[in-house]
């Protein structure tokens, strides 16, 4: 994929030496609370840019997205932002602490990319979109013309040389940029690289390379969107809106880690616990285990599932039931990820789920952490599933072959910070 070096926009470095207090999550992960908290940080932060004060339907208040355009345009004449003026790349290293309780460093670089259609040769995708949550956004960029956050690429080089080229070359770096999220703990920082060999030589080594979306689905549609938009308004081809501000990861990086995302039931009417155990015998193999025994594993056709109690059983997906679901999946491939296993035989199978409940996250919780699941159950859900770690390889072909997978079938974590840098569209 060709990707281009570009002009950022950024805090200020004389006025802001330290980010922690401006930066933020990604928009669609932050819960109103958690907005007052950063916005009481500092009256700079970010989150005062990507999310308005209360949704009303679709859209936030009308006075949000002409007030970020109106101080966007207030904070460059006060010069607590500005626009670099030598194109570059963004190359962020972020210290986390997973959910595993593991320490790790995931690197990556910030550039742009030409906006493609899903192909295996240019764009994989991987999660379903909803058109309610494009709408906000494409009005955000449509009045700022602005990119406040990266789409999430990965991209695959097995020995991984983009990215020890930039690790290099960070003496050539002419900023560095620091800042902690506070409610993770990631400590981020950020160089920005503007030597003309070194982003020649990363351009020549991604160009044959396809990326797929590891997060940011809903973003690289409303972009999308945004490009027809005007292309249709200004009548040219070549426009700013033909390029999007993406992160680039390498998927063999031993920083890139790809967590699950556990699921409990919640309300469910006339739901029995018996009665599902009862219909589980059918598919699984069931073991029972002590709750000391429960971790996080890789074995796809193996869940883990526990009761309104807490108690975990062990479910071996039996190889006549395997089999039967990769016969009638539209692609067997996708028998290998555990979420397709539990939605298509327990969830819509045995207790008859629809669509419209998963579109509308009706009676299921979703939960980044173990701890979250664990604290669901006690408070009054129904029953709960452990899911293993993702396999990024079968990601990425997933993506390759245009398919898609439910909701929340991977956690990308940490998640990129808004507010390193942003990237302001050309009229």
């Amino acid at each position: 994929m060709s990707i281009l070096p570009f002009c950022g926009t950024i805090y200020n470095p004389e006025k802001f030496p330290n980010l922690s207090d401006v930066i933020a999550p990604p928009y669609d992960v932050i819960t109103p609370e958690e907005r007052r908290f950063f916005l009481s940080r500092s009256r700079f932060n970010s989150a005062r840019l990507i999310l308005g004060d209360e949704k009303s339907g679709d859209y936030f208040e009308d006075e949000f997205y002409e007030g970020t355009r109106d101080l966007m345009k207030k904070w460059h004449e006060d010069e607590s932002l500005c626009k670099r003026e030598q194109p570059g790349l963004f190359f962020l290293h972020q210290f986390f602490t997973g959910p595993d309780g593991e320490q790790h460093i995931r690197k990556g670089f910030i550039a742009l990319m030409p906006l493609a259609p899903y192909g295996a040769d240019t764009v994989r995708a991987h999660e379903k979109t909803h058109a309610g949550a494009i709408k906000d956004r494409l009005r955000l960029t449509t009045v700022t013309k602005t990119n406040f956050s990266q789409i999430f690429f990965t991209y695959q080089d097995t020995d991984n040389k983009i990215i020890n080229l930039l690790d290099e070359s960070l003496s050539k770096a002419v900023l560095k940029m620091d800042g902690r999220n506070e409610d993770t703990g990631v400590e981020n920082i950020c160089y920005l690289i503007e030597d003309e060999d070194v982003i020649a030589e990363v351009q020549d080594l991604m160009d044959d390379k396809p990326v797929f979306i590891a997060d940011g689905h809903h973003r690289y549609e409303t972009h999308s969107q945004y490009q027809r938009q005007r292309l249709d308004e200004t009548g040219f081809s070549e426009i700013d809106a033909n390029y999007i501000m993406g992160y680039f990861s390498c998927s063999q990086d031993k920083g890139l880690k790809v967590y699950p995302t556990h699921r409990t039931l919640r309300g469910l009417p006339e739901f029995s616990y018996q009665i599902l155990m009862d219909k589980l015998f059918e598919y699984f193999d069931i073991l029972k285990m002590d709750i000391e025994d429960v971790e996080l594993g890789h074995d796809h056709r193996t869940l883990i599932m526990a009761n309104s109690e807490g108690e975990p059983i062990a479910l071996r997906l039996k190889d006549e039931a395997f089999n039967d679901l990769r016969h009638r999946l539209v692609d067997p491939i996708l028998a290998e990820m555990d979420t397709v296993i539990l939605e298509e035989i327990v969830l819509k199978g045995i207790l008859k789920l629809t669509d419209d409940d998963f579109d509308h996250h009706r009676y299921i919780e979703y939960h980044r952490d173990i701890d979250g699941y664990w604290e669901a159950l006690r408070s009054g859900s129904q029953v709960g599933w452990i899911m293993n770690y993702p396999d990024n390889n079968i990601l990425f072909e997933i993506g390759g072959r245009g398919l898609r997978l439910p909701q929340k079938s991977t956690y990308f974590f940490p998640k990129l910070p808004t507010g390193i840098v942003f990237r302001e569209l050309e009229d």
